[in-house]
């Protein structure tokens, strides 16, 4: 059996040596093999859109696997910044701006679970 953090780590290993298409071979493999698996699809969404300037087409694939992790964890923050910084890139200011909100959004529903699990503040 294949695994997935293997797949993962061989994408990462490809994403150092600035290898960005092989990169994203490698981390559609570990998508595959566990389609719920955030990191793959951060890996994706990384990997594409630091190879636009070589292949722009690569910016859809980064939207396509930012939303994918939207889909699956609407609080991350992450995902939302990438998506604002890949319309940024395409010169969509409306559109960057959107995702920027709910990056922020999804940042101060972090902090607040964080807030709550600390407690009150002792006196």
């Amino acid at each position: 059996m294949v695994d997935v953090d293997e797949l993962y780590m061989e994408g990462l290993d490809r994403f150092a040596d600035e290898d960005y298409a092989g990169a994203v071979e490698w981390f559609k493999k570990a998508a595959a093999t566990d389609p719920t698996y955030l990191d793959a699809y951060h890996g994706i969404a990384r990997a594409c859109f630091e190879g636009r300037e070589e292949d722009p087409s690569l910016l859809d694939s980064a939207i396509e696997a930012a939303l994918k992790i939207v889909e699956l964890d609407p609080d991350d923050v992450t995902a939302y910044s990438t998506l604002s910084q890949i319309y940024v890139w395409k010169g969509d200011k409306d559109t960057a701006e959107h995702w920027g909100g709910k990056a922020r959004v999804a940042g101060w529903k972090q902090q607040l679970r964080r807030d709550k699990e600390k407690g009150p503040p002792s006196i």
